[in-house]
């Protein structure tokens, strides 16, 4: 439809409503609640002024009379909405909340501030034109694992941290870092990167270290490695997660699961290597403690140019 530009334009903002609605309705139910995703506006305006008709529910939405009338009679069915018939004028009735409706609304809070942060997570991402904004939505949007990102928001928790063990879990390790080395180096992969993620047993967990995943229902979504360097402090690396869900703290929960690690296995300190183009990465190291080592000791791979070792025994 994008071919079309901008006489496709309806037809493109209600493609974006549907897939918006319908995630949206599978985080209500995850979560269990009773309202409709397509109830929101009538029911966050009544919450707001209380009571209302129908009428004057039309005029303050914008909508047609009809389409607000169809979406109270059915809420009205649900016992979400309450009929306030007017005393002086029995021809005229109000809509107001009944108290079921008003407790799945405060259950709903944290999910809608949820919902709310996650828009702005791909709201800010975009930037020139209206069209080029919509463009750049509707390509990171429509694509999106959107409403597990809101889950996951709500429910940290949901994110399992484990120790990588079968081939199907050493293959996604090798998959995440495969697609993070193409996405920022593509032109910079060397054979030792090949040799590490063809044979990690061999390369990482014979040497005395470890492999760990993170996953959502299964799905391995992040992952790293820490083991014994040459330098005689514990070496953390391809800390990778998956493009559709990051900034969601990830990175930081894995890099504080290395620490917890490599501070059980007893070693004074964790070091990485980095590139100063990585500015999001680098900031998160430093808030986690680490700092840039100036030593004169020759990198792993040429692609690195930044050293950052974190000490354990503080």
């Amino acid at each position: 439809m994008e071919q079309f530009g901008i006489l496709s334009l309806g037809s493109r903002l209600k493609r974006l409503s549907d897939f918006l609605y319908s995630e949206v309705q599978a985080v209500y139910a995850n979560e269990a609640l009773m309202i409709s995703s397509t109830y929101f506006p009538i029911l966050r305006l009544l919450q707001q002024e209380h009571s209302l008709s129908v009428v004057q529910m039309s005029e303050r939405l914008g909508l047609s009379h009809p389409a607000v009338s169809k979406q109270v009679t059915k809420m009205l069915k649900e016992g979400l909405l309450l009929k306030l018939q007017d005393e002086h004028d029995q021809r005229r009735s109000e809509i107001c909340l009944s108290e079921l409706c008003r407790c799945e609304m405060q259950k709903a809070e944290p999910v809608l501030a949820a919902i709310g942060k996650e828009l702005e997570y791909y709201l800010n991402r975009e930037s020139g034109s209206f069209m080029q904004q919509l463009e750049g939505l509707e390509s990171h949007l429509l694509n999106a694992p959107y409403a597990k990102r809101v889950i996951l928001r709500l429910h940290p928790d949901m994110l399992t941290i484990k120790h990588c063990q079968t081939n199907s879990e050493f293959a996604a390790f090798k998959a995440l870092n495969v697609a993070w080395l193409e996405r920022f180096f593509v032109n910079n992969i060397y054979e030792k990167d090949h040799l590490l993620l063809d044979d990690p047993q061999g390369q990482i967990l014979n040497k005395g270290g470890k492999v760990k995943i993170a996953t959502l229902n299964d799905c391995v979504i992040a992952a790293y490695f820490i083991k014994p360097s040459d330098q005689g402090v514990m070496e953390l690396g391809k800390l990778a997660v998956s493009e559709p869900f990051q900034r969601l703290g990830l990175g930081e929960r894995l890099l504080q699961d290395a620490i917890i690690e490599a501070r059980e296995m007893g070693v004074k300190a964790l070091m990485l290597e980095s590139h100063t183009s990585l500015a999001p990465a680098l900031a998160l190291y430093q808030k986690l403690g680490f700092k840039v080592d100036s030593s004169n000791e020759p990198y792993s791979v040429p692609r690195a140019n930044v050293r950052m070792i974190k000490d354990l025994e503080a």
